[in-house]
């Protein structure tokens, strides 16, 4: 996966992340296959964070209005795709046991289609570190 609004599994994470809170109060436990994800509001952007556990190995902050993406952390993370793919498939199901997957589904379905508008991106030097890889993915 790349921290990259082009990359659906990273605007699907971003989906999760939005619903993250909603859903614990809907009494659907999202990390239950092993994503687990915070978020917080920042004045215009909102910084997610994102990981296997406690330590979050993708941390960015998106401004949905300026289409501007931070990338603060980015480490290896083996296996999220399938990590991301099976809380979806979690919480699509737990959705509709309790009769709120209309709400659910819109959020993820609309993380899915192509962004119409350009996002612009910035990758912190710090994100680097440990991942020279990144280095070419500037914008």
């Amino acid at each position: 996966m790349r921290a990259d609004t082009s990359d659906v599994a990273f605007r699907l994470l971003l989906a999760l992340g939005e619903l993250w809170e909603g859903l614990h109060r809907a009494g659907i436990d999202p990390s239950a296959r092993g994503l687990h994800i915070t978020h917080e509001y920042l004045g215009g952007y909102t910084r997610y964070c994102a990981g296997p556990g406690s330590h979050p190995r993708l941390v960015v902050e998106w401004n949905e209005s300026s289409r501007h993406l931070r990338v603060i952390r980015c480490e290896p993370w083996p296996g999220v795709e399938a990590t991301i793919s099976a809380t979806v498939a979690l919480v699509r199901a737990e959705a509709r046991a309790r009769g709120i997957s209309d709400i659910v589904d819109r959020t993820l379905v609309a993380a899915c289609k192509e962004p119409l508008k350009p996002a612009r991106k910035t990758v912190l030097p710090t994100a680097m570190q440990g991942n020279p890889a990144l280095a070419g993915r500037r914008a």
